[in-house]
């Protein structure tokens, strides 16, 4: 019996300790504690297009922000959030008809919930011109199951063309644990060539803080995009 628990104990010491490195080796960039952050809905979708992200794009650039859109799916509902510098997504309050929300994860139980990472595995060969909708299989979402579908944005430069570092996030949600494994199995099945599921060593609870924080991490695996292909990404 001894030897049993002693067993147990070893085993529960390393799964810690490996679960604690995994942990400190991700690193993020943080946002600017000093600036207030807010989530927005976007009630003017068709104006979000490559010239808004253009413009808040140089913004972020000048001061070192991330910021993070967002489409929300709701049985066959859908919506566009943003997620940034209050003090710059307030130069787009008029055009985008912007609306403060509360934060949208902070409900969710996470034994309700599947989140994962999306990203590629090449990043010099990338081409995500393919008209394949990503979103094709939202189809099979019920009237309250939910899909979120995130995209974390840190601005680069290229000569003078703005450039994106992404991170993506996909989250299903269902009360029906059946059925989010099923929505989750599908979902999962991108019908865009170049993106796949990342495999992160993380708990679902872990996930979900990453979500909720929106930060780009250093290890992103997320494409590299210019405006366009931000907005393919997200099918705007």
């Amino acid at each position: 019996m001894v030897f049993w628990i002693i067993l147990f104990l070893l085993i529960v010491g390393i799964a810690f300790i490996l679960a604690y490195r995994s942990m400190k080796d991700y690193q993020e960039i943080p946002r600017n504690s000093k600036v207030e952050y807010g989530l927005f809905l976007i009630r003017k979708t068709e104006n979000f297009n490559v010239n808004i992200l253009n413009s808040i794009g140089k913004l972020i650039f000048n001061e070192g922000f991330v910021i993070s859109i967002e489409r929300l799916f709701k049985g066959h509902q859908a919506a566009l959030t943003i997620f940034g510098p209050k003090k710059i997504l307030d130069e787009f309050t008029t055009e985008l008809d912007l609306l403060e929300l509360e934060d949208y994860t902070l409900a969710l139980k996470v034994l309700e919930i599947s989140v994962w990472e999306v990203g590629v595995k090449d990043n010099k060969n990338l081409n995500i011109d393919s008209p394949n909708n990503i979103f094709m299989n939202l189809s099979e979402l019920g009237d309250e199951d939910q899909f979120f579908w995130q995209v974390i944005l840190g601005v680069g430069k290229e000569g003078e063309n703005l450039t994106f570092q992404t991170q993506i996030r996909a989250v299903v949600y269902s009360k029906d644990p059946s059925r989010k494994k099923v929505l989750t199995s599908s979902l999962q099945e991108l019908k865009q060539g170049e993106l796949t599921k990342i495999p992160k060593p993380f708990s679902t609870e872990q996930m979900m803080d990453f979500y909720h924080l929106r930060v780009l991490s250093k290890d992103s695996s997320g494409p590299i995009l210019n405006s366009e292909g931000i907005i393919r990404l997200l099918k705007v």
